[in-house]
């Protein structure tokens, strides 16, 4: 395939520049020691977009050479400020609440029904069982938070 040419305005090119800090910012958390050619990719693609970015010289002054990744990135108080930052913060913890409440449910299913007849369900059945239970504890987080939940350690932990 030959080469593309596109042409960004300064607005659209700090915009690409924080996408792919996110990006970049993703795979160092999601996949930090997995050898993926795809996930090689678009880390070799996003430094080379940062790259250009930085030649902008209102995105430049807001970036530096990363001496713990090796490649320019944006600084951190910069970092601290940006909307990609909120992106992922908002993420993170949507993705914490959810996997939270996924955990609970399916543990509540186990210890009042037993892991035998849990496993012996078909996986219709113990859908629909844990997602009822899903809606009563996300009803209980977004109104409550962790305030009235209860963890019981076994007595050799307490």
């Amino acid at each position: 395939m030959g080469r593309t040419e596109i042409e960004f305005t300064e607005s659209e090119m700090r915009h690409l520049a924080e996408m792919c800090a996110m990006v970049l910012s993703m795979l160092g958390q999601a996949m930090p020691d997995m050898k993926d050619p795809r996930a090689d990719a678009w880390q070799k693609l996003c430094i080379g977009l940062l790259r250009a970015a930085r030649g902008v010289p209102a995105i430049g002054k807001d970036m530096e050479l990363n001496p713990d990744c090796g490649y320019w990135f944006f600084k951190r108080p910069y970092i601290d400020a940006a909307f990609y930052s909120d992106v992922l913060d908002e993420y993170r913890d949507s993705t914490f609440w959810a996997e939270l409440v996924s955990r609970m449910a399916e543990q509540v299913l186990v210890e009042n029904l037993g892991p035998e007849y849990v496993n012996q369900m078909t996986e219709e059945e113990r859908n629909s069982r844990v997602s009822g239970l899903e809606k009563a504890l996300w009803h209980e987080v977004t109104h409550h938070g962790l305030e009235r939940a209860m963890f019981m350690l076994p007595q050799t932990e307490s």
